[in-house]
């Protein structure tokens, strides 16, 4: 292929690569600011070092550029070279913070964009089981995040469902999978029933969390939660992390997975509604062909008169069919459909069955045709 030609069409790095690209390109860069403070103090800077954050995060190179200043200040007057020295230093600290700010607000740009197109993907899911199979790659791959977790809350008891792991290995999550886990102590997520807003937490060894799965079996460093929540109840909760990169949560993390929760309950809330009303009109049409098929035994299949022949020898061949009727209990219009005659005309049968079998209502007929007492054996019981 000429070369031309190769340049003809050029695909951009993911978002997933850029970011990470970012991430350690100001790194490198505030690692050496540091080490050029710490070559020209003789000492690293006290702000920084006990500090969980990275050192490329705006907060971590804010702090230190303000300990070069306060440094700076210190030695001016007896070392004029040093100050100048960390005043450089301090001025591309902050240029550097500003840079990470800028990369952030874009970053946060593109990934609410990604959300976006990530819930427009799941609204075509077709019923909630579909919606949450799907939910947590869609998360991971439109957050960038590295691994996604989904769980449901039961009897204060937090039981993980299902996972998505972008390149680190999930074999251990299968120990988890409908494992209840208490949610008691003051967790982030024990503090999500009634918070019910999401969380990130930046450093799981200074944080209390649940170590067993968080820690030790997940080997995550820092990570966002967030409450899946129904009617006022949080009934699940998201947690996604960066594993097995290094790279921090940030509160963009966790504003960005509270927003794809919320939007995930809603298009649960609707796919719900949509499922009950469906099931409910399932039910009635059963019910109806049930009832349909009640009606075609009944009309396809009479009751027989079991009367003796000498209470119906008087009795005429459609006399005996509208008496057939009536012990089914059809009435006057039903019978005149069934039989293709008028009403008036049934009316005139009826009462010359009753005249025959010498009863007063067709409860009595009803009583004579089946064998039972008639009007006169009743009088005198």
């Amino acid at each position: 292929m000429p070369r031309s030609a190769a340049r003809a069409v050029v695909f951009g790095a993911s978002r997933k690569r850029t970011a990470r690209n970012a991430d350690r390109a100001f790194r490198t860069r505030a690692v050496d600011l540091l080490a050029e403070a710490r070559e020209a103090l003789g000492c690293p800077l006290a702000r920084w070092g006990g500090s969980a954050a990275p050192p490329w995060c705006p907060q971590a190179l804010t702090a230190a550029a303000d300990d070069c200043v306060q440094r700076a200040q210190a030695v001016a007057l007896i070392d004029e070279s040093t100050s100048r020295r960390l005043y450089r230093v301090a001025i591309a600290m902050q240029m550097l913070a500003l840079e990470v700010q800028e990369e952030q607000l874009a970053d946060r740009g593109r990934r609410l964009a990604g959300a976006a197109d990530g819930l427009a993907r799941l609204r075509g899911m077709a019923t909630t089981d579909a919606l949450m199979a799907a939910v947590c790659e869609e998360v991971a791959r439109c957050c960038d995040f590295g691994r996604v977790v989904v769980s449901r809350v039961e009897r204060s008891s937090w039981i993980p469902a299902r996972a998505h792991f972008e390149e680190a290995d999930e074999s251990w999550f299968a120990d988890w999978v409908d494992a209840g886990i208490p949610l008691t102590g003051d967790t982030p997520e024990a503090r999500l029933l009634t918070e019910r807003v999401p969380a990130a937490v930046y450093d799981t060894a200074s944080t209390t969390v649940h170590r067993d799965i968080i820690v030790e079996s997940g080997q995550s460093t820092s990570y966002v939660v967030a409450p899946m929540i129904s009617s006022d109840t949080v009934v699940g909760f998201f947690h996604a992390d960066y594993f097995p990169s290094d790279r921090h949560i940030d509160d963009a993390d966790r504003d960005l997975l509270g927003t794809f929760a919320d939007g995930v309950m809603r298009l649960y809330s609707g796919l719900a509604h949509a499922e009950q009303l469906e099931m409910q009109r399932e039910r009635a049409r059963r019910a109806m062909e049930s009832i349909d098929a009640l009606g075609r035994t009944a009309w396809s299949a009479p009751a027989r008169i079991t009367a003796r022949p000498e209470v119906t020898a008087e009795l005429t061949t459609r006399e005996l069919e509208v008496l057939d009727l009536i012990v089914q209990g059809a009435t006057n219009r039903d019978i005149g459909e069934r039989l293709v005659i008028a009403e008036d005309t049934v009316k005139s049968h009826v009462k010359q069955i009753l005249r025959k079998l010498g009863v007063a209502n067709r409860a009595q007929a009803i009583a004579c045709a089946a064998g039972t007492p008639g009007r006169e054996q009743l009088a005198y019981s």
